[in-house]
């Protein structure tokens, strides 16, 4: 045969070979999907690699088994993949999804904290986890002042806020204050130099901004008008209107629905019975809620409110957000 139709026949296998490597690398490097949503997954005794991959297609969590079977395969541990009950997202990836079953159901746990949950969700999580005990996050208290974020949270203030939301791994026997140190530096990593640069500048604490953004969490949902929501707030506070956010009254009775009595609770928390910012974090919020109390955006808006179907409603005037009421929540 022709030495040069050799050599193009070998180029193109050589060719084929790296394009089908990094098609496999990409495979198993690359999460199915951005969505932090856990799935228990469990592995039975004796199950092969081959009917692991095709429950986790059946879960939604992979997108093709084959290339699960051939990560396992190709590093040696198809024969080591343990059973067990499994916390598992779209976020992680197959190569993350088979180290987990391969290092087992017992090391290690992997928690989500949404965004908006309060400290006694995220306790609750931790409890039913086995990774904590009741009240052991509420009435945790912070040894130091590192990192700088914690520089002005008051010293008797809760964890409340600072605990960022994300999806956390944590080995079984994991101590409180380890926890507690990954969450609250988390939080001071997303903090971009951008965002410290606009808190340093503002007329407000860290602490003031975070309560803030707490308020924005579980107020609104869409990106755009937690900007103008924030700039609404502002406005009042800055005016000394009362706030009137009605997430601080669940905040505080614990319940989704209120009632005009709730307005009138004696709570530091109650924005319609103090002006001002309530006295700390009404939740943990995530960044885009942040970014939305640092940068508020201005309008001739004065009130909001959410419609049942979760749009955010503005009003220029007393009366106009009357009328909305009596349109968007009867």
């Amino acid at each position: 045969m022709n030495k040069k139709i050799i050599y193009v026949i070998f180029m193109f296998f050589v060719a084929a070979f790296a394009v089908s490597t990094l098609v496999f690398w990409w495979q198993i490097r690359t999460p199915f999907s951005r969505s932090v949503e856990i799935k228990l997954f469990k592995v039975l005794k004796g199950e092969s690699a081959k009917v692991i991959a095709e429950h986790l297609k059946n879960s939604n969590l992979i997108e093709n088994p084959f290339f699960f079977q051939l990560y396992v395969f190709l590093s040696l541990r198809q024969y080591a993949l343990k059973s067990g009950e499994y916390e598992l997202s779209q976020a992680m990836s197959i190569r993350d999804i088979a180290d987990t079953i391969v290092l087992g159901g017992t090391n290690e746990v992997l928690i989500t904290i949404p965004e908006g949950f309060t400290l006694k969700q995220i306790e609750q999580r931790f409890i039913a986890a086995g990774l904590a005990e009741q009240n052991e996050f509420v009435s945790y208290k912070f040894s130091d002042d590192t990192p700088a974020i914690l520089s002005d949270k008051p010293k008797s203030a809760s964890l409340e806020g600072y605990l960022f939301p994300d999806t956390y791994r944590f080995f079984k026997d994991v101590k409180l204050p380890d926890i507690v140190s990954k969450m609250v530096v988390n939080l001071d990593n997303k903090l971009t130099s951008d965002l410290k640069i606009a808190v340093k500048n503002s007329s407000y604490t860290f602490y003031e901004i975070l309560t803030m953004a707490s308020l924005i969490e579980k107020e609104v949902k869409s990106d755009a008008d937690r900007e103008i929501v924030s700039g609404i707030l502002w406005k009042r506070l800055k005016a000394k209107v009362p706030l009137q956010v009605d997430a601080t009254l669940v905040y505080i009775t614990g319940r989704k629905e209120i009632s005009d009595a709730d307005k009138k609770i004696n709570s530091p928390y109650n924005t319609y019975y103090y002006r001002g910012l309530p006295k700390g974090p009404i939740a943990n919020p995530g960044l885009p809620a942040i970014r939305a109390a640092i940068f508020p955006k201005s309008s001739s808006y004065w009130y909001y409110l959410s419609a049942k179907d979760g749009a955010t409603i503005f009003s220029k005037t007393l009366e106009e957000h009357n009328s909305n009421r009596a349109i968007y929540l009867k």
